[in-house]
């Protein structure tokens, strides 16, 4: 995720490309399968801009966030048969993308378009985020083999999640004049302390919310108030169901601006009232997010 989540969730408005409709068309057919009692909800949309050199974008991803079900405690489909359903579907995974003991996440492939299944520990929603191959604006140039999406995490300010200065290419001299700093290394941070990676994110192109948290300054607010403690908010009303609130979740921002985070969602029952509670840790800038809805008792 580069600069800001306005930048990134409304820059622009491109025009929707035939993959993206598949991609969004594929998710909720998965989802469908796995809950054919319940529709599957689109939570949130939004294009990811891919850069180069300069920073007006020369292409986007289209991402969507799709809530698959799981809408009471009781026994249903979950991660695993979410991978099943996926693989049943021409889906490979790529690799599992979480070591936390209350959530469980991995990464699906096909050809190159990517989808992320995430679930936090026990009842709770189950999600699926995906996101296409770059869509240029001008040309096909090949796919980059270095941008990420940020589904996963907040791309690198400084090379724009390629990882490497896209002038150099991470390689010890550059190739052409104008980039060319004295001794004929580029001017980038990175090749001038040697080849290889962009110096801001290690060459991951991601940046984690801890190394992000300059975010929390630059909006005025102190690293206290990110804490290392969930916050305990009293229980809110208004929603009929655990996907109602996951949507109203989804579309609250941090302090920081930042919309993205990777909710874990847990259903239970405190005297005789169906709770849900959201907890998860800004991609922004580190924050403790937390929200408990009191749902319709089934």
């Amino acid at each position: 995720m580069t600069g800001t989540a306005d930048e990134q969730g409304r820059e622009g408005t491109p025009a929707v490309p035939e993959s993206a409709v598949w991609l969004k068309g594929e998710l909720l057919e998965i989802a469908s399968a796995l809950y054919p009692d319940r529709r599957p909800v689109v939570v949130r949309e939004w294009t990811d801009p891919v850069r180069l050199r300069s920073p007006a974008p020369v292409g986007h991803r289209f991402l969507f966030l799709v809530c698959a079900g799981r809408d009471d405690h009781l026994a249903s489909p979950g991660f695993d048969d979410a991978l099943n359903a996926f693989d049943a579907a021409g889906w490979n995974l790529r690799r599992r993308t979480s070591d936390l003991p209350d959530e469980s996440a991995a990464t699906v492939r096909r050809e190159d378009f990517e989808a992320r299944i995430h679930e936090g520990d026990g009842p709770g929603i189950l999600s699926f985020t995906g996101w296409t191959p770059v869509v240029y604006t001008e040309g096909q140039p090949g796919q980059p083999p270095f941008t990420r999406s940020t589904s996963c995490g907040v791309l690198c300010d400084d090379c724009h999640g390629w990882g490497v200065c896209m002038i150099c290419e991470g390689r010890p001299y550059s190739g052409g004049s104008g980039g060319s700093g004295g001794y004929g290394r580029c001017w980038c941070v990175g090749n001038n302390a040697g080849p290889g990676r962009c110096l801001e994110c290690a060459g991951q192109g991601l940046l984690t919310p801890e190394k992000a948290s300059w975010k929390r300054r630059r909006y005025g607010l102190s690293d206290d108030d990110s804490g290392d403690v969930f916050p305990r908010p009293g229980a809110e009303g208004g929603h009929d169901s655990n996907t109602s609130a996951f949507v109203d979740v989804s579309h609250r921002s941090c302090a920081c601006g930042e919309f993205r985070c990777f909710w874990r969602n847990n259903l239970s029952r405190v005297d005789g009232h169906l709770l849900s509670r959201f907890a998860g840790t800004c991609q922004g800038c580190a924050a403790q997010r937390a929200y408990v809805f009191a749902l319709p008792s089934a």
